[in-house]
């Protein structure tokens, strides 16, 4: 198969068929014949263009689309689904309520939201940085945060999207 078929099939691989396609084209460009190694870069060219194009295309998806796309993408584990239910059904509660409700200590919650945000951050929209630290402030990205009492609640579009997902609140009595 030519490189340019090869580059064709690229939009129908997975991330880890991508990247594996990625580390054998950087070895063949750092140590392959001519032939391979100009066939490396293209590829590489191809791949990097790729990666521009889908992120741009994620950036115009509505917020609760992206939402849905990145929870099916990578599915929340059980602890993360956690997460968000507690916040979902205690909407306005400080990191220390919401970690007391999962039976966890101090801010425990607040830590593993942050990572859950953090590790679907390429395909939700970049954290803003923190504005008490040098960080970014992942946990913002699908919850706001009200300061003056130290609160959490969902963005009303991930809780829409949530809902998609089959992740609601609990029905109050």
């Amino acid at each position: 198969m030519s490189i340019d078929q090869i580059i064709l099939t690229l939009p129908e691989k997975s991330p880890e068929e991508r990247a594996r396609m990625r580390r054998n084209a950087e070895d063949k460009k750092a140590s392959g014949p001519p032939k391979l190694r100009a066939d490396a870069e293209k590829l590489l060219d191809a791949l990097d263009t790729l990666e521009v194009q889908e992120r741009e295309a994620v950036r115009t998806m509505p917020v609760a689309e992206r939402v849905v796309q990145a929870f099916r993408k990578r599915p929340p584990s059980e602890t993360e689904e956690k997460l968000l239910r507690v916040l979902l059904d205690n909407p306005g509660s400080t990191s220390t309520a919401l970690s007391q409700a999962l039976g966890w200590g101090a801010q425990s919650w607040h830590l593993h939201f942050g990572t859950m945000c953090q590790n679907r951050e390429a395909d939700l929209w970049p954290a803003p940085p923190s504005k008490t630290r040098d960080a970014n402030f992942y946990s913002s990205i699908l919850a706001d945060f009200e300061r003056d009492g130290a609160t959490w609640s969902l963005k009303p579009e991930v809780v829409g999207a949530l809902a998609q997902l089959g992740i609601h609140a609990k029905a109050r009595a």
